[in-house]
């Protein structure tokens, strides 16, 4: 669901073939509901609405990189019979003399793992600057499905922010 705005953004078409007054009735209450359900959630969890951004931006990374992953492991478990092995590493309780404590905080460590938000990522990149490029350079732009398109390319980004902001090393 990811590539979904990429996609859009990329054939010009957008996610629905036409924009009627029901279908935009059902997405408000969608959007209605939802919202309500954030807010039920927020209230009854007694958390601040920054950490339930956050929660959501982890479930969106870890639905697209580790729960997969886990999935095919024991999908290889059941079916074929792999086990698959961790090596699980310490890091230094203590930081040596002129060491940063949280030095090891701010190196990236590639995995696989890191793969599938990375490939989104850039996918959703490339589909807003053809997007963009395609309505600005169309005889006859259609603005709206740019519009929409981009919002959801936008907000897959926004959910991605942390990832590429850890990638970055900051």
């Amino acid at each position: 669901y990811c590539f979904l705005p990429a996609l859009s953004l990329f054939s010009g078409q957008f996610i629905v073939q036409s924009l009627s007054v029901t279908f935009l009735v059902f997405l408000l209450g969608i959007t209605v509901t939802l919202c309500l359900l954030a807010l039920l959630e927020i209230k009854w969890s007694g958390i601040t609405l920054h950490d339930w951004w956050r929660n959501e931006q982890f479930w969106l990374i870890g639905g697209t990189s580790a729960h997969p992953a886990a999935v095919l492991q024991g999908l290889l478990k059941v079916i074929a019979g792999v086990d698959i092995s961790f090596t699980l590493t310490s890091k230094s309780a203590t930081p040596e003399d002129g060491e940063d404590e949280f030095a090891d905080l701010y190196l990236v460590k590639w995995s696989f793992l890191m793969v599938p938000p990375i490939t989104i990522m850039m996918v959703n990149t490339i589909a807003i600057a053809v997007g963009v490029a395609r309505t600005l350079y169309s005889p006859f732009p259609q603005w709206s499905r740019l519009v929409g398109g981009l919002f959801f390319s936008f907000w897959v980004l926004c959910h991605l922010y942390p990832f590429a902001k850890g990638l970055l090393g900051r």
